[in-house]
């Protein structure tokens, strides 16, 4: 059988719908968003939330091929029609779930930007991570999709009057992570902290994190005598959602 033909029959045989859900809950205005700023931590992510507010913007590349974005930058490079490919989405109303379209195969990746524009000047690091995971459809808890998703970090950078700095994970204390997600539903995953809300000259206050998923296609499961699956069909059928996408600001 032709490479080819086995990419169109896992494409055929794995069914699972992939679900980015992205809300938390706001304690200061009682409404939903992906995140919070508010005087009270309850998500325990850091050990201070500054008073400090931030604004947002959420973006998912848009590619046909579902392999990822290679650009990573939102100059000249944000979706401008509906429908167009390779670019990214803007998502304008984050309150409402919103899912990837079609069912997904090992081996794809998904491509995500968000934009943070920091108010009054602030000073601070941010934090932010993923959590409430749910897999459906799974036989024993090795077997969640979830498990056979890997996340990380592609690039921070800084933007300026729309130009954006080189990238700076790697720089100014950052840190940011990457790795799969096990299947425990109550873990929250880090994906960057201590990422100053300005950049080292003081000119620019909005920060973009470029982030990926990737279902990874030597991700097998298991039986449920512990025998390795020696394909991912087991995750057939499935449904992954992540319910939390959470910000914090430490002073």
């Amino acid at each position: 059988m032709s490479i080819e033909r086995v990419k169109r029959y896992r494409k055929l045989i794995i069914s699972s719908i992939f679900y980015i859900l992205l809300v938390t809950v706001s304690t200061t205005y009682i409404t939903y968003a992906w995140f919070t700023i508010s005087n009270t931590n309850n998500a325990n992510l850091v050990s201070h939330i500054s008073e400090i507010e931030a604004e947002y913007e959420f973006f998912v590349y848009q590619n046909a091929q579902r392999d990822g974005s290679d650009e990573l930058t939102l100059n000249n490079n944000v979706c401008t029609t509906l429908g167009e490919d390779l670019c990214y989405l803007y998502i304008p109303n984050p309150i409402e779930p919103f899912a990837i379209d079609g069912s997904t195969a090992p081996g794809e990746r998904f491509s995500f930007a968000i934009r943070i524009t920091s108010v009054n000047n602030p000073i601070g690091s941010l934090h932010l991570d993923l959590g409430g995971l749910i897999s459906e459809g799974y036989d024993i808890p090795e077997n969640k999709l979830q498990t056979a998703f890997y996340y990380q970090v592609d690039k921070i950078s800084y933007s300026n009057a729309g130009v954006e700095t080189a990238d700076v994970k790697d720089s100014l204390g950052i840190i940011y992570h990457q790795g799969y997600f096990t299947y425990d539903n109550d873990t929250y995953y880090p994906l960057v902290s201590n990422v100053p809300m300005q950049d080292e000259e003081n000119t620019s206050t909005m920060i973009i994190i470029y982030f990926d998923l990737y279902f990874d296609p030597n991700v097998y499961g298991q039986m449920a005598d512990g025998t390795p699956y020696t394909n991912s069909n087991i995750f057939a059928n499935q449904k992954f959602t992540i319910n939390g996408l959470y910000m914090g600001v430490s002073g």
